[in-house]
C-alpha cells in the first residue's frame, strides 16, 4: 500500500550529517515565497486506508505505519479501531457509491501520546492527528484536509501564523513550546508550497526543519 513521500529537510546536509544553513536541499525551494507551515508533531507515523470496491464488495478499513512492516502500538492500535470505523468512512463518502472504479482514501497522520513520543508528553492519552489526505490519486488541499479531520472528529496539525522560511527558521531556533501541549517542545515545522504545488514526481512540495538540526 502507498507509502508517505520522504520530506526533504530544507537544508543540506554535509558528511557529518549537519545541515548545511543556507544551502537548500531542493533548488524548487528558492522559487516558492509562500509556505503553509504547520507543527512537526514527534509521534509514529499512521497510515488510515479506506477502500469501497466498484464491484459492491464490502468497505474496507485497515491501517498501517510508515511501512508494510511497521508495528502499531498495541493500545494505538485499539484507539484507530475504534476512531476510524466502516459505518463513519461509508457515511462521509455515501455518494461515491457508483463507480467504475475502487474509491480509495489514505488518511496520513502521527500516532501520539504516552509509550510513543520521546521527551514530554503531549496528553496523557494516546491519539491521533492529521496531516495529509490522498484520495485516488490526487492529494487534497491542506483547507479541505482541516475539514475532513473536523468531519472525522479528529485533530489536525496546529497551523503556525507565518510563511516565509527566515520566520520558520527563527521560530526552529526559539526552541518552541507545542502548539498542542504546555510540557512537550515542538519537534519541529513542516511546510508545504502555497498554493499546493507537486514535485515532477508527483509528490507534494515541501520540506520540514527540527528543532535538533540547530543541536538545539
Amino acid at each position: 500500500m502507498m507509502k508517505y513521500p520522504k520530506i526533504n529537510t530544507l537544508f543540506k546536509r554535509g558528511d557529518s550529517g549537519k545541515i548545511i544553513a543556507g544551502q537548500l536541499s531542493r533548488p524548487e525551494f528558492e522559487a516558492i515565497h509562500k509556505w503553509r507551515i504547520t507543527e512537526k508533531i514527534d509521534g509514529t507515523n499512521i497510515r488510515v486506508m479506506y477502500c469501497k470496491f466498484a464491484d459492491g464488495g464490502p468497505d474496507t478499513v485497515d491501517f498501517g505505519g510508515r511501512t508494510d512492516d511497521a508495528i502499531i502500538p498495541v493500545h494505538l492500535l485499539e484507539h484507530l479501531k475504534n476512531t476510524f470505523t466502516i459505518e463513519k468512512f461509508s457515511g462521509i463518502f455515501q455518494e461515491k457509491t457508483d463507480r467504475p472504479t475502487n474509491f480509495k482514501v489514505i488518511l496520513f497522520g502521527e500516532g501520539y501520546g504516552p509509550k510513543i513520543q520521546s521527551g514530554g508528553l503531549y496528553r496523557r492519552d494516546v491519539s491521533f492527528i492529521l496531516f495529509d489526505v490522498w484520495i485516488n490519486g490526487w492529494w487534497i488541499e491542506p483547507d479541505n484536509v482541516k475539514k475532513l479531520a473536523a468531519t472525522l472528529g479528529v485533530d489536525y496539525v496546529p497551523e503556525l501564523d507565518f510563511e516565509t522560511i527566515v520566520d520558520a527558521i527563527t521560530y526552529v531556533m526559539s526552541k518552541p513550546v507545542s502548539k498542542i501541549s504546555t510540557t512537550a517542545f515542538a519537534e519541529g515545522v513542516v511546510a508545504r508550497s502555497n498554493p499546493l504545488l507537486l514535485f515532477r514526481d508527483g509528490t507534494p512540495l515541501m520540506w520540514k526543519l527540527k528543532v535538533r538540526d540547530f543541536g538545539l
